[in-house]
């Protein structure tokens, strides 16, 4: 989790006046991430085109349909199963909005 932790926040730094404002952020990336492994959960997030979306997703095992195993995992990116639109979904993990 530490390594997650210090993944994101570099990833992040640069939208922050100090690497501690990165840090804080990168946890609130992290409980998203775990609160969604137990429940459906709303957030936000910003779209390329600048626009702002409104989200519901989960990553909880039981509401996830099965997948092939095909796709990589990319740390810049973060994916989540939205249940509106019953398909896998990711924002950049910059561009969440907490």
């Amino acid at each position: 989790m530490k390594s997650l932790l210090f993944t994101i926040a570099h990833r992040v730094k640069s939208n922050f006046a100090n690497f501690s404002e990165a840090l804080k952020y990168a946890w609130k990336v992290i409980k998203l991430k775990m609160k969604m492994g137990k429940q459906v959960v709303s957030f936000k997030f910003r779209k390329v085109d600048g626009s702002i979306r409104e989200a519901v997703g989960t990553l909880k095992a039981s509401m996830l349909p099965a997948t092939k195993g095909t796709g990589k995992s990319n740390p810049n990116v973060f994916t989540y199963f939205d249940v509106e639109k019953s398909q896998y979904r990711c924002a950049k993990i910059e561009s969440l909005i907490f």
